[in-house]
């Protein structure tokens, strides 16, 4: 018998009342804490989300993707904001892709400035709204646009990436932090890194879409690609990029009988995998399917490696595979450390093998399964916005929700 499933009953996204402009990365990525928190706040808010320029300088001669990529900004540019939900509407401003080029931030800092006042015009929204950056590059690009509020959230230690310019990143946080009225951070380790520069800094973990995620648990066909896998299975999803030990994935289908299904767009070397028999790289799936391939799976993994960058990471899929009744096997990252009730961390290879057997028997139990999903019920994205929204009231010195609705 299925496990039942816990509704989830919140209160609807706080914030009403404000105009908000967000600088993230495209909208139509696969669905990230930004898009998670944006389509919340949408819901009692006019939200502008801008599309910032890239932190990578083109390879437009050795890149096919750099120069589709390019084209499809290009287009974009000369473009109106689009509508994408009732009331958040996408934005891709002209830049020049080059962030630590002085000529090229004045020229970005003229263009946003221009576009994005046009917009809030043509939208109706407040010329002086409430600015918020996930992203650092584009801190010298929004210094004069008027604004009632300006908050910067960070989710990763940009300077890490690979491609990236540490000095540009390191000087765009650093600016953000100093004039943000507000700083949140989704890793303990990024809160006390921006609190070198700020006073006003918040540690809010990610969140979990859960009853999305939680309808993997009800009774259902698998997709056809899945089905047609052997069990046990073993399942990744999410972007396969440098930060993904795709040689542990490889070393652990050596030894173990089960079948790795790896979901997600690869970004880097796959070789590790590549012949397999017991391992299958299906390829990006959408957002939408991601419970109907979890409902497949017997055990989860968040194969990272430990690095610099991964050091202040925190899986969003941490909490989605929770939420949809599956066992973590994790490398050991500090915010997955803080997860012992949901996750088992692996540091060494015996460690992994172990804990992945472990794992898929536990996977195979419709009542363990279960108590995994509760585990994460009141992690909610809903939740985690109420969180920021009382954050935000603190930071512009509003009344919270609660004194609204009760006139205190």
């Amino acid at each position: 018998m299925a496990p039942q499933l816990m509704p989830i009953t919140v209160a609807p996204p706080l914030l009403g009342g404000l105009d908000l402009v967000t600088f993230a990365n495209d909208w139509n990525a696969d669905p990230t804490s930004k898009h998670h928190i944006m389509r919340r706040f949408a819901r009692t808010n006019d939200v502008l989300w801008v599309e910032a320029a890239g932190m990578r300088a083109p390879k437009l001669l050795a890149s096919a993707y750099d120069r589709k990529r390019l084209l499809t900004k290009a287009k974009a540019m000369l473009r109106k904001s689009r509508p994408a939900l009732e009331r958040l509407h996408v934005l891709s401003p002209p830049a020049l892709p080059y962030p630590h080029s002085a000529i090229a931030q004045q020229a970005n800092a003229f263009l946003y400035q221009y576009t994005i006042s046009r917009e809030l015009d043509r939208l109706g929204m407040d010329r002086r709204p409430v600015l918020c950056s996930f992203v650092p590059q584009c801190a010298p690009y929004i210094r004069r646009i008027p604004r009632e509020l300006l908050i910067y959230y960070c989710v990763d230690k940009w300077s890490a990436f690979e491609g990236f310019d540490p000095a540009t990143m390191e000087r765009g946080e650093r600016e953000l932090c100093e004039a943000a009225d507000l700083v949140i951070a989704s890793a303990q380790d990024l809160a006390e890194r921006c609190a070198r520069f700020s006073n006003n800094v918040h540690y809010v973990p990610h969140g979990v879409d859960y009853d999305h995620f939680a309808s993997a648990l009800a009774a259902g066909p698998l997709p056809a690609d899945l089905a047609s896998i052997p069990e046990p299975r073993v399942g990744f999803f999410g972007l396969i990029h440098e930060w993904v030990d795709v040689e542990l994935i490889g070393k652990l289908a050596d030894v173990l009988p089960y079948s790795f299904v790896v979901i997600g767009s690869a970004k880097t070397d796959m070789s590790p995998v590549e012949g397999k028999p017991n391992v299958f790289v299906l390829g990006r799936r959408p957002y939408a399917e991601l419970p109907a391939y979890s409902r497949g799976f017997h055990a989860s993994i968040v194969p990272f490696k430990m690095t610099e960058l991964t050091h202040s990471v925190n899986p969003i899929k941490l909490r989605e595979y929770a939420a949809a009744g599956l066992p973590i096997v994790s490398s050991p990252l500090p915010e997955v450390l803080k997860c012992a009730d949901i996750a088992t961390c692996a540091s060494s290879f015996d460690e992994w093998v172990d804990a992945l057997r472990t794992a898929v028997e536990h996977g195979q139990d419709p009542a363990a399964r279960g108590a995994q999903s509760r585990r994460v019920a009141h992690e909610d994205w809903a939740y985690r916005c109420e969180e920021i929204a009382r954050l935000v009231d603190a930071s512009a010195g509003r009344p919270s929700a609660a004194q609204r609705r009760t006139g205190t």
